[in-house]
């Protein structure tokens, strides 16, 4: 709700007069309204802001998580040393190890069969002696009655059965074929029985039953359905891409660029935290300054500046790992300081970064109090901020409601004032006619000009 200013249109000498009236009455009515406006204003600024920090907090918490989660891997990553025979990757290993795959047998293959003979016509050629046959995948069996016997009747029934197995047709120019694919990997048993109670007869080839992935780790045989292999060895998980007859080593240990790597994108979270609560302090301070959130804020963000590590050998502070601060506190990470530790030295960052509940990356747990998106304290300030806006928006409404009528009444009372002025200012002119007419008669002249 708005206040559209009235126009005073009078008809007496005042009415310029009467409309100053009516603009500054109005104005002096709108200054408690402009005051709240201009508090709502800054509330919502206030929420603008909050929401900010709250981006730039949650930034700072997911890099000090991703930091826990290196460290506690041990910063481990898993190598092949033949790529085109394995692929490796590490998924939460907790010691350095080497592991040896003596020999790749087989891949993991897909079972793909077709139809023994094809058939001239896809929607016209009977595809079964008696209208019933018998699907089998691996130890099971679907008995499929055909409500169309043709081979796009069976291809949609084999289909709707979610069996895992995928039927297409093939067309070719000796005629149409069936053709059957195995959804997931590894040896199995696919067939499809014409007359399965009578006759028997395998409809389609027996060729490509699909194959396991062979292969030995160690000396020690091993079978599986998948090339993925992410169970036999704890901590790594790899692919199987050919066979291979070669030796081929898988080794797990501790790479100091992925801790680097979170160390850096630590640095940067930081410094954008840094420089969001920096605006909010000093003599250009923000709308923030002196909120709770930004004083415990600054707090938190010294103490992870200052943090000193224990039981962590010779790293015991940031600087340590390459993590310095300047004059502005701006923090800057070192990657030659950093890459200068030694193997003994790498392993006591490792123990300095911490985990999720404790070291430096223990702090993202502090953080999330304020970032929590449903229960952090950003969150609830703003949610009180939108308690005083409603309250605010209310009042504005209020004292909107107010100026209007205010605006109204005094217009309409003007009005009445300047017909009132117009009549005197009419009854003047006619008196002072008169009293010139008189002087006229009376003395010649008119001794009132």
């Amino acid at each position: 709700m708005s206040i559209t200013p009235l126009t005073f249109t009078g008809v007496s000498t005042f009415s310029n007069d009467f409309q100053s009236i009516l603009s500054r009455a109005v104005q002096i009515a709108q200054l408690p309204l402009k005051a709240l406006q201009n508090k709502d204003t800054d509330l919502l600024q206030q929420k603008s802001l909050l929401g900010g920090f709250s981006s730039a907090v949650g930034g700072l918490t997911g890099t000090l998580t991703a930091l826990g989660t290196v460290a506690g891997n041990k910063a481990l990553t898993a190598t092949s040393s033949d790529t085109s025979v394995i692929q490796a990757t590490a998924n939460g290993g907790s010691a350095a190890a080497t592991y040896t795959i003596d020999s790749v047998t087989s891949r993991a293959t897909l079972a793909a069969e077709r139809s023994l003979s094809a058939v001239a016509d896809s929607t016209a050629t009977a595809v079964s002696a008696t209208g019933t046959v018998d699907l089998v995948v691996g130890s099971d069996h679907h008995t499929i009655t055909l409500a169309r016997n043709n081979l796009v009747g069976l291809r949609d029934q084999i289909n709707a059965l979610g069996a895992g197995v995928s039927a297409s047709i093939l067309t070719t120019s000796g005629g149409n074929y069936l053709s059957l694919n195995a959804e997931t990997t590894g040896a199995t048993t696919l067939q499809l029985v014409d007359d399965p109670t009578g006759a028997a007869n395998n409809l389609i080839t027996n060729t490509n039953q699909g194959t396991d992935a062979v292969f030995s780790l160690n000396g020690i045989p091993v079978h599986q359905k998948d090339n993925v292999v992410n169970s036999v060895i704890p901590g790594v998980t790899f692919t199987l891409l050919k066979s291979s007859a070669t030796p081929v080593t898988i080794s797990l240990k501790s790479d100091g660029s992925q801790l680097a790597s979170a160390l850096s994108q630590f640095v940067n979270s930081y410094n954008t935290v840094h420089a969001q609560l920096q605006a909010q302090v000093g003599a250009n301070a923000g709308l923030l300054s002196g909120s709770h959130t930004v004083t415990s804020l600054q707090n938190l963000t010294r103490q992870i500046a200052s943090y000193q590590g224990s039981g962590t050998g010779s790293i015991k502070n940031l600087s340590d790992v390459g993590i310095t601060f300047d004059a502005n506190g701006k923090a800057s990470f070192s990657a030659s300081t950093f890459n200068a530790l030694s193997g003994a030295q790498l392993a006591n960052a490792i123990k300095f970064a911490g985990t999720a509940n404790s070291g430096l990356a223990g702090y993202a747990k502090k953080l999330t109090q304020y970032s929590d998106p449903i229960s952090g304290l950003i969150k609830l300030q703003q949610d009180g901020i939108d308690r005083s806006d409603q309250s605010i928006q209310k009042q504005i409404t209020t004292l909107t409601d107010r100026v209007n009528d205010l605006q109204t009444n005094l217009s309409r009372r003007l009005a009445l004032a300047d017909t009132l002025a117009s009549r005197l200012e009419s009854q003047q002119k006619g008196l002072t006619a008169s009293l010139q007419g008189l002087n006229v008669v009376l003395y010649g002249k008119n001794t009132t000009a």
